[in-house]
């Protein structure tokens, strides 16, 4: 496959990738926003472990840098650079596995849904996935959140499992350039 269709099939399949974790993340937040109005609502859904509930987040991970006053600007900033910097990895790596190109669209997709929500006012991203054993609880998240660790996770297993993704690159005759640092 030419260098060049092998590119746009990447951005194909990150694009892919992206739009159905946006439109899944942003499904379940507009579908908690009438079902859950309010922090009071709540949707048991397995007993003593996994409620529905309806948080709004400034700030990032667990809540962090929520009462900084900027946090939305800010982090929706981060979001966008986040996704751009996918998009220029892509384009400068057309050899990457197909793990890595799902990867980095799922987290460039959760990068996308959170951006969307940090956009919009209240500039808050919903959260709504509640997780908990006992007196052990987890943060509430959100699909985005979650596209987004799967993606992390899938590069941890390619930075085992084909540990050169991000070391080659394609030459225009097709074949692969190795780049070598010599002393």
């Amino acid at each position: 496959m030419s260098a060049d269709k092998k590119s746009k099939s990447c951005f194909l399949i990150t694009g892919m990738v992206s739009i159905s974790v946006v439109a899944v993340d942003q499904l379940t937040k507009l579908w908690v926003r009438h079902a859950l109005p309010t922090d009071y609502h709540k949707i048991e859904v397995i007993t003593n472990h996994l409620d529905f509930i309806h948080r709004k987040n400034s700030g990032i991970a667990f809540s962090m840098f929520a009462s900084a006053k900027f946090a939305p600007f800010i982090f929706a900033a981060l979001s966008l650079i986040a996704v751009v910097f996918i998009l220029w990895t892509i384009y400068k790596n057309n050899n990457l596995p197909v793990k890595v190109i799902v990867a980095l669209g799922a987290i460039a997709g959760g990068a996308t849904g959170n951006l969307i929500d940090r956009i919009i006012p209240p500039h808050k991203v919903i959260d709504f996935i509640d997780c908990f054993v006992g007196q052990w609880h987890w943060p509430a998240f959100n699909i985005a959140d979650s596209a987004i660790c799967i993606g992390a996770f899938l590069l941890i297993i390619a930075s085992f499992t084909d540990p050169n993704s991000f070391s080659s690159s394609v030459s225009p005759s097709g074949g692969n350039d190795k780049k070598t640092n010599s002393l």
